[in-house]
């Protein structure tokens, strides 16, 4: 059974705490009390797809519930206006001193699903005072919790990072040769899927605790040569889910001679940490060394 408490801990996870204790719900046969739970996440300003709740297995036996078709209706109709009234936004951090002769570098930091700039940024904002312009997009692809947004659909998540980009370079002067793409969670799995398709180039990427329940993709795209000059930094907790697929992936990496480094850290799970900013200095030290 998923950890209801867990998401009921998180403000950004309401949603998806609502759903969870509806799927309970639906599983010991109290119908009512799974579509109660679901009216009181509407209540609350959540919001489903309709294809999250009549695809969703564990509530399989609500599909003829007269309640539960009237709410899925009602929450697709939520969703759909949340939806078209999202915009990206950028938040960032330009250093005090001013640039070098080729201008700052920049870390760009994709914040988890789930989750948004505001709680993200702060993780990460140490590095402006080491001359770097830290740039925290949010996403316009909504979540299931009014602020919380997700990063799904890659080359939405490129697009948005297209816009962002020149507005920083707009904004200041950036050194083009050394703009790394860092994130979290699955913030960091688009990273290392935009920077290794070379949808964007950048000198190298910062995933932390990234969702990486397979490597298919990524294989495919090293065997084929994608990252012969990208430098890849990563951070996982030993009890993070994506344990083994990152270190599959950092394996795969290593075998084609990719200049990376992976730490793993000890009673970690699927969280940041706590040393974040040291973590990033070393981190971005790597990445843009000689």
């Amino acid at each position: 059974m998923l950890d209801l408490e867990r998401y009921r801990a998180n403000p950004l996870a309401r949603g998806l705490a609502h759903l969870v204790e509806a799927g309970n719900h639906a599983e010991a046969g109290r119908a009512d009390d799974a579509v109660d739970a679901l009216e009181r996440a509407l209540a609350a300003g959540c919001r489903y797809k309709a294809a999250w709740l009549d695809q969703d297995r564990r509530l399989a036996s609500l599909r003829t519930d007269p309640r539960f078709i009237d709410l899925v209706a009602r929450s697709d109709m939520r969703y759909t206006e949340d939806a078209a009234a999202a915009r990206p936004r950028l938040t960032f951090a330009i250093p005090d001193d001013l640039p070098d002769a080729f201008g700052y570098p920049l870390l760009i930091v994709l914040h988890g699903n789930n989750s948004n700039s505001t709680v993200t940024a702060p993780q990460w904002s140490s590095l402006a005072d080491a001359g770097w312009v830290v740039a925290v997009p949010q996403s316009s692809e909504i979540g299931m919790t009014p602020d919380a947004f997700t990063w799904n659909d890659r080359e939405r998540t490129a697009a948005e990072l297209d816009v962002h980009l020149e507005k920083v370079k707009r904004a200041t002067s950036i050194d083009v040769g050394r703009i790394v793409l860092a994130g979290f969670s699955m913030g960091a799995t688009q990273a290392l899927g935009i920077a290794l398709t070379r949808r964007i180039k950048v000198r190298g990427v910062l995933p932390i605790a990234a969702w990486l329940p397979h490597v298919r993709e990524f294989r495919t795209l090293v065997e084929g040569g994608a990252g012969k000059v990208l430098r890849v930094y990563g951070v996982v907790g030993e009890n993070d889910a994506s344990i083994a697929g990152t270190r599959e992936l950092f394996d795969i990496f290593a075998a084609h001679k990719m200049r990376s480094e992976l730490e793993v850290r000890a009673g970690l799970g699927h969280e940041y940490p706590a040393d974040m900013s040291e973590t990033i200095s070393r981190a971005t030290k790597f990445i843009t060394a000689p």
